[in-house]
């Protein structure tokens, strides 16, 4: 980071002009509010206070400060990040080969300050308005400076980068989520990456400085790639060495084609189905985080509604104590009917919106499933309703409520089974597809039943035999199966299709051959066909006193 005094003289004015012009249509709204004439009296006591914040016509106004802050604010945030950028922090350069990087106090500064202005992977929340995916994406992170082609599938998660005009990506690129992107390393060297057109970077993929994609690449789950070095069409995936690993290679050359993305935009009026204008799916999620932000707002209207009813606005002729232990009970009541109807508008939408799914390919050239799934996840705001905007999911980690929940949009879930008690991010994805036998623990692990593979999106089923772990940041790909009492440790990606075997306890990423539990000294002498790194006998008495299974 920067000197702290360069953070204070020249950086938290910045971020305090920023938060004073995004929050100035709140405030405005709220100055329009006080200079109405619903209340005269004078504030001299908390029973003057509560009649006053009370008044059912400013009910509509707190509901509205929250929809200010959620659609309004973001956008105004995010331009004065794209003005402060330009005429300020100015253009990202790559650090010539025989220099030495630029370790000025300015230098830190100026990245320093571009992340303060923009801290999460949405651009100040403005993505999670515009659909996540689409087109006006690409403007926005052109406007940062970010090289952009033609119809590139941003993940739904989004993107933070550091330095964007050190960014290059091509036309028909396909994004999956949590990815990283580092355009300089610890001696502050910056170097470009770029992604050519018709490649393909998958879910929790790093890329280090000077990566280049070449187009016909795929970087699969979790792929590590190494500085400066280029990546020619074929898949890779995982890492080991500090090295992705190559699991196919391409022969001869790949032309970049148009990504099945692509075609249902440019050619909407051939597709099997009537595919949605972006305009569309910016006005609808923009509807939902407004829903979402009233939603997180009932509660407390409701209970100063209540209890304005209950008094008869009449606030002088009770106790205090009395008014405030009102509207408490009020709110304590409230929260569990906001539960209820969200939790009813959730579970209703997944099926009107996606009914059942079935496996197989659901490309957006032949199947209306992607936006039908667009529109549904673009409900998912409502469920943070809470307070700190947390998912009512996140408080039923680990117990029988959230079994309940996957099993009401369809999964099927066996008796005592564990889901996510420490969270997951994401949680299931197309319950479905998921079959948990009995005493099964997913801790915060990935269920991933589908692929988006240059476009070609596919969903196949997963099976979890009974009394299997998942354990922290292991991931299962589609049609793999865990059979009964298997482990996959930390860390651990099993490939698509891939089989666990009973017992058998598995870690990396991707997942090599693992060891196995409660097997005596003779199976190991009949495994010759398996290559085992070291003594897997003495790797079993580890981890019986190194590791816990729950």
């Amino acid at each position: 980071e920067p000197p702290f005094w360069l953070q204070v003289l020249c950086g938290w004015p910045i971020l305090l002009l920023q938060k004073v012009v995004s929050l100035t249509p709140v405030l405005l709204l709220m100055q329009h509010m006080t200079s109405m004439t619903w209340y005269d009296g004078e504030l001299t006591s908390l029973q003057d206070g509560l009649a006053y914040i009370s008044t059912p016509e400013r009910m509509c106004y707190y509901v509205g400060f929250m929809i200010m802050r959620k659609v309004v604010t973001p956008c105004l945030a995010l331009a004065c990040a794209i003005v402060t950028k330009w005429y300020l922090i100015g253009k990202f350069t790559e650090t010539p080969e025989e220099q030495e990087p630029d370790r000025s106090d300015w230098e830190l500064f100026r990245t320093w300050l571009l992340g303060r202005m923009i801290p999460d992977a949405h651009l100040c929340g403005v993505t999670k308005l515009l659909g996540r995916h689409y087109e006006m994406v690409s403007m926005l992170y052109r406007a940062l400076g970010v090289k952009v082609g033609k119809y590139v599938y941003w993940p739904g998660s989004g993107f933070r980068f550091a330095e964007p005009d050190l960014v290059e990506l091509g036309d028909y690129v396909v994004f999956g989520s949590r990815s990283l992107f580092f355009t300089s390393d610890s001696t502050h060297r910056r170097q470009a990456i770029k992604v050519e057109s018709g490649s393909n970077v998958s879910d929790r993929c790093v890329l280090m400085p000077g990566t280049v994609v070449k187009c016909g690449a795929v970087l699969g789950s979790g792929a590590l790639t190494k500085q400066g070095t280029e990546y020619k069409a074929g898949t890779y995936v995982g890492s080991r060495g500090n090295e992705c690993v190559l699991l196919k290679k391409s022969n001869g050359t790949v032309e970049p084609s148009e990504s099945s993305y692509s075609r249902a935009f440019t050619k909407s009026g051939r597709m099997p189905y009537l595919v949605l204008p972006e305009w569309f799916h910016i006005a609808w999620s923009t509807l939902c985080i407004s829903l979402a932000a009233v939603g997180s707002r009932l509660p407390l209207v409701g209970a100063l509604v209540l209890a304005h009813r209950r008094f008869n606005g009449q606030w002088f002729e009770t106790p205090p104590i009395v008014e405030v232990m009102t509207i408490v009970w009020n709110m304590f009541c409230m929260y569990p009917l906001v539960l209820l109807l969200v939790l009813t508008i959730d579970v209703s939408s997944k099926w009107i919106l996606m009914g059942r799914r079935q496996p197989g390919s659901h490309s957006w050239d032949t199947s209306s499933y992607n936006q039908r799934w667009q529109l549904y996840l673009s409900i998912a705001p409502l469920r943070s309703f809470a307070s700190g905007e947390n998912d009512f999911l996140d408080f039923f980690r680990g117990s029988q409520f959230l079994v309940w929940y996957y099993r009401l949009l369809g999964a099927k879930i066996g008796n005592n089974v564990c889901l996510y008690p420490n969270g997951a991010d994401p949680m299931m994805t197309e319950p479905e597809m998921v079959t948990i036998k009995d005493g099964s623990c997913i801790d915060d692990a990935s269920l991933i039943a589908h692929l988006n593979t240059g476009g070609v999106f596919t969903i196949n089923r997963l099976e979890i035999g009974e009394r299997c772990v998942m354990r922290s940041f292991s991931r299962l790909q589609q049609s793999a199966v865990m059979e009964p009492k298997s482990v996959l440790m930390e860390h651990t990606l099993v490939l698509p299709a891939d089989t666990v075997k009973a017992n058998e306890w598995r870690q990396g990423w991707p997942a090599g051959r693992g060891w196995m539990e409660d097997v005596d000294e003779e199976a190991w002498d009949d495994r010759d066909d398996v290559e085992w790194g070291q003594d897997a006998r003495k790797l079993h008495a580890e981890t019986r006193a190194l590791l816990c299974c729950t």
